[in-house]
């Protein structure tokens, strides 16, 4: 059991004390009989306790619940250099906003699959391996922030290979699955070495796409809380990322997979489509948990309790 409350607790909690305690003190001055008082008291704190339960949004959980699931292995592999926080998605949006935007809606889209997250800058880390539980994943990219300036040494594309090529074993390994790849990054490569071959992969891979985030034109990246801008060391002035489109094609054409620049999630929104069609469904039982809301429970009889007042209400014309 959870509890997800729908106003902070910080708030709903000295909102309704102050309610609870005006209505008794306003209560108790007036000249009713005692027991009246009573009830009057009883009932309002009633109706205090099940709004505080309302609002505190009791989840049950469900375990091994039966689901409708495709056969796929979507694994989202994400550059996390510091060039991805360039401001030049969709005008002037940072590229990693585009794609954490992105990347929920291919989730929403896909739902019933199972997820993966490879995340790269000087190092690979899976993040989430493969899992029907989408919200883990989505947590996942949220996580996922900008790297410290003195962290940073430099974009190489290999690094995540080993990671990758271990995740795609692991979906290959499983009877009529398909596995579907979404390569994410700019393409850019500026600790000198040279972009390595992923043919081997791609007899792992069914569909997907390298997608490209960035311009032609750059982008300038800051870093901090000051908005400090990242300087280029030869020159001093403001360094500018740009996409290499010539990387991203190169790996593309490795994997057999599309290409798509993106500033906009249309632009993948066919792919999608064909992947969705492409899929077939099944009803498994998730080994995900979900959860169910229960606060119904205690709205009903909260709307009852206020039509009880409601009436004494216009039936007296006082509360």
């Amino acid at each position: 059991m959870i509890t997800k409350p729908i106003i902070p607790l910080f708030i709903a909690v000295p909102v309704l004390l102050i309610v609870l305690v005006l209505y008794i003190i306003g209560i108790f001055r007036k000249s009713k009989k005692l027991r009246f008082k009573i009830l009057g008291v009883i009932r309002i704190t009633i109706i205090v306790v099940l709004a505080f339960l309302s609002n505190l949004r009791i989840m049950d959980k469900k375990f091994n619940a039966q689901v409708e699931m495709k056969n796929l292995d979507v694994l989202f592999v994400v550059d996390t250099t510091i060039s991805m926080w360039a401001q030049d998605y969709g005008g002037s949006h940072e590229r990693m906003e585009g794609v954490q935007y992105d990347a929920e809606n291919i989730i929403d889209e896909l739902s019933g699959s199972n997820f993966g997250l490879i995340r790269f800058d000087n190092r690979s880390q899976i993040l989430a391996p493969f899992t029907q539980d989408h919200e883990t994943v989505k947590d996942a990219f949220s996580t996922i922030k900008e790297p410290d300036i003195n962290y940073a040494r430099g974009s190489s594309l290999n690094v995540c290979y080993d990671d990758l090529e271990s995740l795609l074993l692991s979906s290959n390994a499983k009877d009529e699955r398909l596995t579907i790849l979404f390569l994410i990054t700019d393409g850019e490569i500026t600790d000198e070495s040279e972009l390595r071959s992923f043919k081997e992969l791609e007899q792992y891979v069914d569909a997907g796409a390298v997608l490209g985030y960035g311009t032609k034109t750059g982008g300038i990246m800051e870093y901090g809380s000051y908005g400090n801008r990242v300087k280029d060391p030869e020159t001093g002035k403001d360094a500018v990322s740009k996409i290499d489109e010539g990387n991203l094609e190169q790996l593309a054409s490795d994997l057999d997979i599309d290409y798509i620049h993106m500033n906009n999630y249309s632009n993948i929104a066919y792919l999608i489509e064909s992947i969705k069609n492409g899929s077939s469904l099944t009803i498994e039982k998730s080994d995900s948990v979900s959860y169910e809301d229960t606060y119904y429970y205690y709205v009903i009889p909260l709307i009852f309790m206020l039509l009880i007042e409601l009436i004494l209400f216009i039936r007296k014309g006082r509360l």
